[in-house]
């Protein structure tokens, strides 16, 4: 499943940059959910939400970087298998990559946990209450997250399925957020009017 002829194939980096983006993607998305939460009940945890995303974004871009970049010039460059194993598992399982990587996901999972958290009461008034899509997807997002280094070891479909089931609950909480609070807009409206 794994090694110099898969590292080397053209689509290696450019697989390995959308999973990059899609923790970026996912950083902003916490964002968005935590300025939906701004000046409400459930901002505090919106907020520890946030930075637990962002400080496992920044710990787990570094070994996508070197799995990417530097996994494809093994593959590349080593002919022979056991030799670029060995620079792998080098490259993989250094104590800096390993535990950055683990701290990483630590922290993503603390974050989709935590998002599921936020699912209520984003509004500033406390009268937004989150959907079932939004309950859903949040659950799904939390189980995703929290599974994220256990998927590592798992079957290629075991796999897709975890990346699609994250992405469903990342789209659930996506839309759900977008919807405007009427019934909160049209009172303050009102009260301020």
């Amino acid at each position: 499943m794994d090694g110099p002829p898969v590292w080397a194939d053209p689509w290696w980096v450019p697989a390995h940059l959308l999973g990059v983006l899609g923790f970026a993607a996912f950083v902003a998305g916490v964002a968005a959910v935590r300025e939906r939460a701004r000046g409400g009940r459930a901002e505090p945890t919106a907020r520890v939400a946030l930075g637990a995303a962002a400080a496992g974004t920044a710990l787990l871009l570094p070994y996508y970087g070197a799995e990417a970049f530097g996994l494809s010039a093994v593959g590349s460059a080593v002919a022979d298998p056991d030799a670029a194993g060995r620079l792998a598992e080098l490259v993989r399982t250094g104590p800096w990559a390993a535990t950055t990587f683990a701290a990483g996901l630590v922290a993503l999972a603390v974050a989709g946990v935590v998002v599921a958290a936020v699912r209520r009461g984003a509004g500033p008034d406390g009268a937004h209450r989150a959907g079932p899509g939004a309950s859903a997807g949040a659950v799904l997002v939390a189980v995703a997250m929290v599974l994220y280094l256990p998927q590592f070891f798992a079957t290629p479909e075991l796999r897709i399925t975890h990346g699609v089931v994250l992405g469903v609950g990342c789209v659930l909480v996506g839309l759900a957020r977008r919807r405007p609070v009427r019934a909160a807009a049209a009172v303050t409206g009102v009260a301020a009017g």
